[in-house]
């Protein structure tokens, strides 16, 4: 059982062709049956056919719509290349990987126990971290810019950028030199309490690197951006310091600041820094 819109068409066409049986073929050789039996059987063909290119276009619009959908789903599923990332002049020299057990402070100071191998991709693993040997030379490449930046199952998910003009592989990451932001309330002339790549650590409590933070009062009241959480002594810390495994990258996955207890932050997959020469 056909249900198309075209049925008032049809309708249509089977009273045009009706309308050509004259009155006049009544007188012919062949009988008024034999004649409206040819026709009939004639507007049954053209129907049928008529049919027959609906389902076609139906068919094509079907496979249309599956083709749309497939390239929506594939689209966000694709993996984001390193080298997608790579453009306008920047180049990713650090990437830090969450959970891999690995300290990323010492990785990024001394380069313990990182690859120089560059990533190919962004897709979710748990490899070393990534520390290309140009940053053991910083001050004598004339570092201009710097983006900090945490992904996300192959999205980016919090940035700032920095004027790194004059600056060695700590000095960058301050909030004097900040320029651009994911978030609206992270800016040059913000107050914070902390703002640093050393940040806040109390050996044998918690580290607190790369941290962007607005203010310490208590732990239910802590609030702030950014930060990497490096792996701390059991039952040490506050509540949001606490994590199955390190090191993890939390920030803020609102419009500002956050409270860290509330432990509605997010967690990303990879921390990564570009600079622009």
């Amino acid at each position: 059982m056909h249900n198309y819109k075209f049925l008032d068409c049809l309708l249509v066409l089977l009273i045009v062709d009706i309308k050509y049986v004259h009155l006049e073929e009544i007188s012919e050789s062949k009988g008024l049956g034999d004649k409206f039996l040819e026709k009939m059987i004639e507007i049954n063909l053209n129907v049928q056919k008529t049919l027959e290119r609906l389902d076609k276009k139906i068919d094509s619009g079907k496979e249309r719509n599956r083709s749309v959908l497939s390239r929506l789903l594939t689209s966000e599923r694709r993996e984001l290349l390193v080298e997608d990332l790579e453009t306008d002049g920047w180049e990713m020299i650090f990437r830090a990987t969450s959970c891999n057990g690995q300290n990323v402070y010492k990785a990024w100071t001394t380069g313990a126990s990182t690859c120089s191998d560059k990533p190919a991709s962004m897709e979710r693993s748990y490899s070393s971290h990534f520390r290309n040997n140009i940053v053991s030379n910083w001050v004598n490449i004339g570092v201009k810019y710097v983006k900090y930046a945490f992904y996300k199952n192959n999205k980016e998910v919090a940035y700032v950028k920095f004027n790194a003009t004059g600056s060695n592989i700590n000095s960058w990451f301050d909030k004097s030199r900040v320029l651009a932001s994911s978030y609206t309330d992270l800016t040059s002339t913000s107050v914070y309490n902390i703002f640093s790549i050393a940040g806040y650590h109390i050996p044998g409590s918690f580290e607190r690197r790369f941290h962007i933070n607005k203010a310490y009062g208590g732990c239910d009241v802590d609030i702030g951006h950014m930060v990497v959480s490096e792996e701390i002594p059991p039952k040490k810390g506050c509540f949001w310091d606490i994590h199955p495994t390190y090191p993890q990258f939390l920030y803020s996955k609102i419009n500002s600041v956050d409270v860290w207890n509330r432990r509605m932050f997010g967690r990303a997959d990879y921390m990564a820094i570009f600079i622009n020469i």
